[in-house]
């Protein structure tokens, strides 16, 4: 049995092949699987499907090329291979939206990353008396008590310099936005195109929950002209240190992986006395609900091999990732029923939760978008037509003119 995937990094690679693969092998000793990975993963899946040489098993880190397949008609539904009642029930609310076509089931989740958090230090919000707000409104107010009081130097670090890719944070915070005050059915709309950037839904979102936070010399650490310049791995150590020697700032929004560039700064702080995070509130005039916004990994079929049939039956059940998630560098897509005390992690655990409680999950939209759209450094591309905006190259208003431009010249 063949499988194709987008792992590279030694982590995500072990993770797999050992926490994954070879748990199956254990289980199912009469069926080799070999597996390939690459930095050049979508050419050479088209290259494949395209000559009909299709591997058995595609893992998609992205569902945008699993639709496009399932489009051509070569890509298998899944309802004659897993138990999908099962899985409806027990994997994260709104996840299998994402790769469900005419009412059928394409591919069975794998991993997930989560999205929607901020980071903070315990020992400032203990300094402060702070609380966890619940809200969007409680965030505007927690941000509104940190400028005025000095136990930080500025409510938020907020950094999105990275090389050729500088501008991703700030699409990633306008996501979370625009989810939360529309909603996943909106959400997808605009992803998809069908809902403009310049659309009075998606510019007010902006304006008013992003442009507050980030226009505020007195909220951000450095004002904004230091968010282009600051590098997205070195901002959220602006939340680390003791209180009674000043620490920067109180608040910054990213994805579980940070933490990663948090031990790295300071291999001594420990989760959950020295940093922590917490869901990203809700917008409470917005939708109904707890959305969740990331990125995740999917296993989707492509031919007809028994082999390949059981081990996408055998992934489909929260125990297939128990062995990874023990090494790490995992969350399940069960998180509703996944046993979260194989997790290495208080971290991984809270994040469990996080996903456990969402009423509606997401990807990143700028990953679903066209790639030229949503994650290019071309002209037009959101990525840089924020970076020009908060640099105040340009006004708002016309930096999303400028991306519902382009992305309907990329669509033909």
């Amino acid at each position: 049995m063949t499988i194709l995937h987008a792992f590279t990094g030694e982590e995500d690679v072990q993770g797999l092949i050992d926490g994954i693969f070879g748990a199956f092998e254990e289980e199912y000793p009469d069926i080799e699987v070999l597996q390939e990975g690459s930095n050049d993963f979508e050419s050479l899946a088209r290259t494949r499907i395209g000559a009909g040489n299709a591997p058995d098993i595609i893992l998609h880190p992205q569902p945008g090329l699993l639709e496009d397949f399932y489009n051509q008609g070569v890509v298998m539904p899944l309802d004659d291979v897993a138990d999908v009642g099962r899985i409806e029930e027990e994997a994260v609310s709104g996840l299998l939206d994402l790769v469900t076509f005419d009412d059928e089931l394409y591919a069975i989740p794998v991993r997930l990353s989560l999205k929607s958090l901020v980071w903070y230090n315990p020992k400032v919000f203990e300094a402060g008396g702070y609380e966890i707000p619940e809200t969007w409104d409680e965030m505007i107010e927690l941000t509104e008590t940190m400028a005025a009081d000095d136990i930080v130097d500025a409510p938020w670090c907020i950094g999105i310099e990275s090389g050729d890719a500088t501008g991703w944070v700030a699409t990633d915070w306008v996501e979370d936005i625009v989810l939360r005050a529309l909603g996943p059915e909106e959400y997808d709309q605009w992803v998809a195109g069908e809902l403009e950037f310049s659309s009075p839904e998606v510019q007010g979102a902006i304006e008013e929950y992003l442009v507050p936070i980030w226009t505020n010399d007195d909220y951000v650490f450095g004002g904004q002209e230091q968010i282009a310049r600051e590098a997205f791995g070195t901002s959220v150590t602006g939340i680390l240190g003791d209180p009674e020697e000043g620490v920067e700032c109180g608040l910054h929004r990213q994805a579980t992986f940070i933490q990663g560039f948090i031990e790295e700064s300071d291999p001594e702080a420990e989760f959950g006395e020295d940093f922590d995070f917490f869901y990203l509130p809700v917008i409470e005039d917005g939708y109904d609900g707890r959305t969740t916004m990331g990125g995740g990994d999917f296993a989707a079929l492509y031919t007809e091999n028994p082999a390949a049939e059981t081990l996408i039956a055998w992934l489909s059940t929260p125990e297939a990732g128990e062995g990874w998630a023990a090494q790490g560098g995992f969350l399940s897509p069960y998180a509703p029923v996944f046993d979260a005390s194989v997790y290495p992690s208080d971290s991984a655990r809270t994040a469990s939760d996080i996903l456990a409680e969402s009423d509606a999950f997401r990807f990143d939209g700028s990953d679903t978008m066209p790639g030229d759209v949503g994650a290019s450094s071309q002209t037009g591309s959101f990525w840089i037509e924020m970076t020009d905006w908060i640099q105040g190259n340009q006004d708002l208003e016309q930096a999303l003119a400028d991306i519902d431009a382009f992305y309907a010249e990329v669509r033909g």
